[in-house]
């Protein structure tokens, strides 16, 4: 049945689905009558359009034809999609004009398919990509703000992905499944192969995770790229905010739950536009035939160099393939056994930008109107399937820095 995915009424005023989503509404007779009086977790998903002097459609026209948008107020959007026999699917909101996030009550598997059918492969939308440093300094402000005796989750994820067990004498045999976010393209070109997989949970309380984490982090080096944080709320529960963007509101309060992402989208912005304001690459004249170049480089470091095997794989299936999940492609030219040059495109705005990849590092050039979703990205993917273990600088700035005092600003 249609209710069994989790769509919404359709309501006329965003007084109206706010407190449907509190669960201020009456049940409905249907509802009395199937014993389904439980209240659906609300998704969310903040998404990326381009900086506000980048010339982007309206929101309406961004969303394939068969995803119609309701006006509600300034907003708000009611979002109705014709493969689901125009159900309102969930709500659009522009929380600010760079970042709308989508609310869906549907169930965890058919929103995250709906929002890769409609984003992933939408130039004028991204997604917004909490990288590990983003995360850790998340981790930070609620380790300021919440008592020692308040559970904590937190996720961490690595998987070896352009290694195969030849790379190493003494491989993992764990490979149940494929990672559901994985490009089909990848999965057949690699097969079905042995890799390193590391997937940890951590639920403790706030004292005990200050005291034992970074020991931890310290001693497993997988640890660094963290991939999921709950914050939690000020009654119970708390709200889960995942790598990729995606958040799930587990606690009492929706308004609480938009609240927090608000705070998340503050800081991401600071975030990506101190990093665009400061790396973007142009010309200044300087008197009559002179100019300085303005602008600064971004480069991720490698804790340990990869193996050639693992470098031209990583070239091959995450710079060069139309499906990579790094959302990138271009022209490489080789330099040498582990040293690329890349002429590249980001998808998200079909952006140029020049790139380095060595077994080293990778060094990345934004010309000025780039967007640094971008670095987010790469930072995030290359964590999760590269090397879980990277500094990353902004010019010759350590971007964990930035993060920092983009989190001071924003909170």
């Amino acid at each position: 049945m249609a209710t069994d995915l989790g769509y919404l009424p359709r309501l006329q005023s965003r007084e109206e689905y706010v407190d449907h989503l509190e669960g201020f509404t009456l049940p409905t007779v249907d509802e009395l009558k199937e014993g389904k009086l439980s209240r659906k977790l609300i998704k969310s998903y903040m998404l990326e359009t381009a900086r506000h002097d980048h010339d982007v459609p309206e929101l309406a026209s961004v969303f394939p034809d068969r995803v119609r948008l309701h006006r509600l107020d300034d907003t708000l959007y009611r979002v109705e999609d014709a493969n689901h026999s125009g159900k309102v699917v969930g709500l659009l909101e522009s929380l600010q004009d760079r970042h709308p996030v989508f609310y869906t009550t549907m169930v965890a598997d058919e929103s995250n398919k709906w929002v890769r059918q409609v984003v992933d492969q939408n130039p004028w939308l991204d997604r917004l990509w909490l990288s590990s440093p983003i995360l850790f300094e998340l981790w930070q402000y609620v380790k300021r703000n919440t008592p020692d005796h308040r559970y904590v989750r937190l996720g961490f994820e690595h998987e070896a992905w352009y290694e195969t067990s030849t790379d190493y004498h003494d491989s993992d045999s764990n490979n149940d499944h494929e990672d559901n976010d994985s490009s089909d393209d990848e999965d057949t070109a690699l097969g079905l192969i042995e890799r390193r997989r590391s997937k940890v949970a951590l639920t403790e309380r706030l004292g005990i995770l200050q005291e034992k984490l970074q020991q931890l982090i310290d001693l497993y080096d997988p640890l660094h790229s963290l991939v999921q944080l709950q914050i939690p709320s000020g009654g119970h529960g708390g709200h889960v905010f995942y790598h990729d963007g995606r958040s799930t509101n587990r606690s009492d309060s929706f308004v609480e739950h938009r609240a927090t992402i608000e705070l998340v989208l503050k800081l991401y912005r600071t975030v990506t536009e101190s990093a665009e304001n400061y790396l973007w690459v142009d010309t200044t004249e300087v008197g009559e035939n002179g100019f300085i170049i303005n602008g600064a480089p971004v480069t991720i470091r490698f804790h340990e160099p990869l193996s050639e095997a693992t470098f031209n794989r990583f070239v091959d299936l995450g710079l060069q393939r139309r499906t990579s999940r790094f959302r990138i492609g271009g022209y490489a030219t080789r330099r040498g056994p582990t040293k690329v040059h890349l002429a590249a495109i980001d998808r998200h705005l079909w952006q140029p930008f020049l790139m380095e990849a060595t077994s080293n590092q990778l060094l990345g050039v934004l010309p000025s109107g780039t967007c640094g979703n971008t670095i987010h990205r790469l930072v995030t993917n290359v964590q999760r399937y590269l090397s879980p273990n990277i500094d990353v600088w902004l010019g010759s700035r350590l971007y964990k820095e930035t993060v920092a005092d983009s989190m001071a600003a924003a909170a």
